[in-house]
């Protein structure tokens, strides 16, 4: 039960064992339930990451963020974008190695990596080796948190996770961008980005974690119609509304979710603009994180 647009959340609070539905007024839409949560208590903390292509930088500045208020979390789950930052963070880089990470990385289009005799503008597998200095040699197992990636299976029409094994396979699968980038084969099957039937993969965390947060950087705000000057821009467009109507009604299940609006100003491939975008998120998050301190009941103040 939630209202999307510019003001309009809800948080679903148990008293007594009934359900009781409060809507609040905000600027920004924030979508959760209530947590019983205990600081005190060692437990697992959750994380969905979305797909967003450069986009994904915020996501380091979320994780900044809940590092700051002792919110680390101990399992991730991505798709893309997110598929990339939660592993790095799994393999214990931190938010600012990460923000590095795509500064240095996401300059795709350029003739190295285009594709020959494949289907796709640039050959998914001439990135792996952009992975070596940060991920080279490590599986599943050898990360220190626990990491799911969300990969859609082209040929069989599903979406699928990778959770043990090889990791760099999985990520170059997840960040795929079908019509961009080719299909990455692994075993018999051939994959393409998570997000095209699931870009806020929640689905290996629900129920598993005491505290479960989301970071959604494929947000949709109006625009003026000079924002889509360009073939490209309106792809992009119509891909955020398909990613933000897919992913909505999961929201719900999270105890909280940071989706800065303001993302929605950046295309997906704008990679000069991955300090900005890191900025919006961290700003974003630093003004949202006293909510969900307030939601789980540290009123706001670090511990």
């Amino acid at each position: 039960m939630y209202r999307m647009g510019g003001a309009g959340c809800f948080l679903i609070c148990q008293y007594f064992g009934k359900r009781i539905h409060l809507l609040i007024c905000t600027h920004y839409p924030v979508y959760g339930k209530t947590s019983t949560y205990k600081m005190q208590e060692k437990k697992e903390i959750g994380l969905v990451l979305s797909g967003g292509g450069v986009r994904g930088a915020a996501h380091a500045a979320v994780l900044k963020v809940l590092e700051e208020n002792n919110l680390a979390p101990t399992m991730l789950s991505g798709s893309s974008a997110g598929a990339i930052a939660g592993a790095l963070y799994a393999a214990d880089y931190t938010p600012d190695n990460i923000l590095t990470f795509f500064k240095e990385n996401t300059n795709v289009f350029q003739w190295k990596h285009f594709a020959r005799s494949k289907p796709g503008i640039l050959d998914a597998e001439k990135f792996a080796k952009l992975f070596d200095p940060w991920l080279k040699g490590h599986t599943f197992e050898s990360l220190s948190k626990k990491m799911h990636i969300c990969v859609t299976d082209v040929l069989n029409g599903t979406f699928r996770f990778f959770s043990s094994g090889e990791l760099v396979r999985p990520l170059l699968a997840s960040a795929a961008v079908p019509g961009v980038f080719s299909p990455v084969e692994i075993g018999e099957n051939w994959y393409i980005d998570g997000g095209t039937m699931n870009n806020f993969p929640i689905e290996p965390l629900a129920g598993r974690c005491e505290l479960l947060i989301g970071s959604f950087v494929s947000p949709k705000e109006t625009i003026h119609k000079s924002e889509l000057s360009n073939t490209l821009r309106l792809i992009n467009r119509a891909s955020d509304l398909t990613f933000l109507s897919s992913s909505a009604y999961k929201f719900g299940q999270c105890d909280f979710v940071f989706m800065p609006q303001e993302l929605s100003r950046y295309g997906t491939f704008d990679h000069k603009k991955v300090e900005e975008i890191y900025k919006v998120g961290y700003e974003h998050a630093s003004r949202k994180i006293g909510d969900l301190l307030e939601a789980i009941g540290r009123g706001g103040a670090k511990s």
